[in-house]
């Protein structure tokens, strides 16, 4: 019986790898967003809505989701 799904790991495909406090995307890439100037859009309530920044090729965007005026969810940082 198997459980895997997806590209099986391999040389050509392995698990990232991390260092303690290192950031990946949605992609499993390692960012450092601290190294970049970092962009804040708000909601109409003046909540936090987005954080992205760019490295003048991809675009990286977290988005925060707020129910009640309270902070329920930090989206991973996702690459466009």
């Amino acid at each position: 019986m198997s459980f895997a799904i997806g590209t099986p790991i391999s040389d050509s495909n392995p698990l990232p790898t991390r260092v303690a406090g290192q950031r990946l995307d949605n992609t499993g890439q390692a960012i450092s967003p601290d190294d970049y100037t970092q962009n804040l859009t708000y909601n109409a309530d003046g909540t936090l809505a987005t954080v992205w920044f760019t490295d003048g090729v991809n675009t990286w965007t977290q988005t925060n989701t707020w129910t009640n005026g309270q902070l329920t969810k930090v989206s991973n940082w996702v690459r466009t």
